[in-house]
């Protein structure tokens, strides 16, 4: 039992001396900036690009954004219409989870390890693993399973399910009544489906340049 507890002790000092942030456990808010969160980090919601905050464990928020980001014309990531995504260094994420990932009523977070659960939207910069809303679940780069009644991704690498499906690059399958991808190689099957070669009902595909 000592040599486990010096061993946790061990993993959450080593990278906090390495990139100079405090470690704080088991219950903290992703608010305070610049730490490392192991156990269970709670705050009201996340629109801090400055936070540098990871919690390894669960992160909740309460009761979170989600009606807000409803209203939003369109993606953060969207370059389409003029946006241009800010890049940030390997190790400086605005908010990072590596656990679960869970929010009444939907959130915002920047990367995802693990889960990612909002009650009615959640927007993510990157998620590996599952995400899952009532209503919109959008995400810059999906590698897991993506599920929503609106699904928006720019990169998808895995599955999409929902009512509405729409991604930019698809390496996958999407599985819904409307399917959209503008760079497919994979499989849409649907009512509708779209991709850069045809439309098809029911089920549509492609593997080739």
């Amino acid at each position: 039992m000592r040599i486990f507890l010096l061993s946790l002790l061990m993993l959450a000092f080593l990278p906090t001396r390495a990139q100079h942030r405090p470690a704080r456990f088991p219950l903290w808010t992703f608010h305070e900036r610049n730490v490392r969160i192991y156990g269970i980090s709670v705050g009201a919601y996340s629109l801090n690009e400055n936070a540098n905050t990871t919690t390894n464990g669960i992160r909740v928020e309460a009761p979170g954004a989600g009606l807000l980001l409803s209203l939003m014309p369109r993606a953060p990531w969207d370059t389409a219409h003029g946006t241009t995504p800010e890049t940030f260094p390997e190790d400086k994420f605005p908010q990072q989870a590596n656990g679960i990932n869970i929010s009444a009523l939907g959130g915002v977070c920047y990367r995802v390890n693990g889960i990612s659960i909002g009650g009615l939207t959640q927007i993510n910069w990157r998620v590996n693993g599952i995400s899952v809303s009532a209503m919109i679940n959008a995400c810059e780069v999906m590698n897991g399973i993506q599920y929503g009644t609106f699904n928006v991704c720019e990169t998808a690498n895995g599955i999409q399910l929902g009512m509405g499906v729409r991604t930019e690059r698809l390496r996958g399958i999407q599985i819904g009544f409307m399917n959209a991808s503008k760079n497919t190689r994979g499989v849409q099957i649907g009512l509708w489906n779209e991709n850069e070669k045809r439309k098809l009902p029911l089920i549509n595909w492609n593997f080739r340049s």
